[in-house]
């Protein structure tokens, strides 16, 4: 299918087919959330974190792109992650029980903060599009809002470890507070590349797996 179509608004090709899927992912994930099934939550956002870690390797493989093709997918990308990224994780913590007004202000300050973090990601980008003897990137300033979709679950885990909720409630507090801190804090964060990516995910992978085998067999706790 070409870039544009007359008949509908936005591109349509191969390089922005990840970050549709991201955005099925984390909408399924609110639902999840929604039903009270966090843990299905958690798992959809694992996957649009793998969708989002490949989407940008994979529209550059496009060689025809144009300013406006560029332009559009970083616009998409910013609005597919506040939902994946921003939304959908602060669900799952309402999605576990946690339905105080003070958890509320504190799911407000998470989606402010990646807000925040992902326009200002848009300016820089922006600049950078329209300038095509720009340098290039070898780092982001924050922690990307992406990275929520590594952390969380880990936390997801160790919080699903005690069967007291005010405890677990903690533990997913100091999940969406530190995190959404180092969404907006200044510091440098190196851009991983394809290698380095598929080694992240590979030591995610096996934390995710020995956390679980503890709470199975340690813990008893047997559901998701």
């Amino acid at each position: 299918m070409n870039s544009t179509s007359k008949r509908v608004l936005g591109y349509w090709h191969y390089g922005v087919i990840l970050t549709y899927i991201s955005v099925a992912s984390a909408v399924a994930g609110i639902c999840f959330s929604a039903l009270g099934k966090p843990a299905w939550a958690v798992i959809c956002l694992l996957l649009s974190g793998l969708c989002d870690a490949f989407d940008g390797t994979v529209a550059k493989r496009r060689r025809d792109r144009t300013t406006d093709d560029k332009m559009f997918g970083i616009q998409i990308d910013s609005f597919s992650d506040l939902l994946a990224f921003g939304v959908a994780p602060v669900m799952i913590g309402f999605g576990m029980g946690m339905h105080k007004w003070y958890y509320i202000a504190i799911f407000c300050l998470f989606v402010l903060c990646a807000l925040v973090r992902l326009s200002h990601y848009n300016v820089m980008e922006g600049k950078r599009t329209v300038d095509p003897e720009g340098e290039a990137r070898h780092s982001y300033e924050g922690m990307p809002v992406t990275s929520i979709s590594l952390i969380l679950p880990v936390f997801y885990l160790i919080a699903t470890m005690f069967s007291r909720c005010t405890v677990t409630f903690v533990i997913m507090t100091v999940c969406y507070l530190i995190w959404g801190i180092l969404f907006v804090l200044r510091f440098r964060t190196p851009k991983l590349r394809v290698k380095g990516i598929l080694l992240l995910m590979l030591a995610l992978l096996v934390v995710l797996t020995g956390l679980f085998l503890v709470r199975y067999f340690v813990c008893g706790i047997h559901r998701l």
